[in-house]
């Protein structure tokens, strides 16, 4: 049974920086690569510095630009030449993978690992994200969240956090969903409800919208009848929710804020990616 000693951690933001130093704590020899030296010295060849580790940490979201690795530091080589380097004794942990990264890591080794498919990460990065909402909430309006009119489309996790933590700081708050039984349990908690294809016609109530249904819901039907003042907040993953390009055109403050676990709680964010691929660790009994 293959014992974990080491790790690489291979691009990154400052959650990867906050994965080393925990990983560290707990005993693990780390290595970086693609990430600012700033408790750790980062490897300067690559292929030798993968070559002794026992696993590969690669970040969240792995590629930016399907073609290189998301670094703070600019890494030379390809995200395909990286994983060239990779042996099949080798575990890989990384956050929104995509399909066809992973056929291509699995060529190489059948220990591979999504872990921002684990419950345990999606649920608990829900917190960070909902803090960095409201943060840039605070950073871009001249009035109190409360009493303010806010809206928030779609009803996961995320949406429902934040809907609720709204709600409790005295906003006024209408849920927008596709299904019935969404906008159903949003009022059970207070909220008001309204059928996405239904916004449009409402769309001018709102002081603040935020999005997390990463499919155009937020279009030029809605974008028009929105006021000018009007706050949008996207927080959803690729391709997004809202026709920025439309919202520009408008003059309407749209923003998009992905990865914000990293930005607004990087330590916290790191820990969570950490506890899930020690978890992985542990349930198949490496360690």
């Amino acid at each position: 049974m293959k014992k974990i000693n080491s790790f690489i951690i291979v691009g990154g933001d400052g959650r990867q920086l906050y994965i080393a130093d925990y990983l560290a704590s707990l005993g693990y020899e780390i290595t970086l690569y693609g990430l600012p030296e700033i408790n750790y010295k980062c490897a300067e060849n690559i292929r030798n510095a993968i070559k002794r580790s026992d696993c590969i940490i690669l970040p969240l979201p792995v590629t930016k630009d399907n073609k290189y690795i998301f670094s703070l530091v600019p890494i030379k080589e390809t995200a395909d030449e990286i994983f060239s380097m990779i042996n099949e004794n080798q575990f890989v942990f990384a956050g929104m993978l995509g399909k066809g990264f992973e056929t291509k890591i699995k060529k190489k080794t059948d220990y591979i690992y999504d872990y921002f498919k684990l419950e345990e990460v999606t649920v608990m990065n829900t917190v960070p994200t909902v803090q960095g909402i409201i943060k840039a909430m605070i950073d871009n309006i001249e009035y109190t969240i409360h009493s303010s009119k806010c809206a928030v489309f779609g009803y996961g996790r995320v949406a429902r956090l934040t809907a609720d933590t709204l709600s409790a700081l005295g906003a006024n708050v209408t849920v927008a969903a596709r299904k019935s039984g969404d906008i159903a349990t949003a009022k059970t908690k207070g909220c008001n409800g309204i059928y996405i294809s239904e916004f449009w016609k409402h769309a001018n109530k709102f002081d603040i919208i935020i999005n997390t249904v990463p499919s155009l819901v937020i279009n030029r039907k809605i974008l028009e009848s929105v006021r000018s003042d009007c706050l949008i907040i996207d927080v959803a993953s690729s391709p997004f929710g809202t026709d920025f390009a439309c919202a520009y055109e408008l003059g309407i403050n749209a923003i998009q804020c992905s990865s914000l676990p990293g930005k607004v709680a990087p330590k916290t964010a790191g820990k969570i990616i950490a506890d899930g691929i020690l978890n992985i660790i542990k349930e198949g009994e490496y360690e």
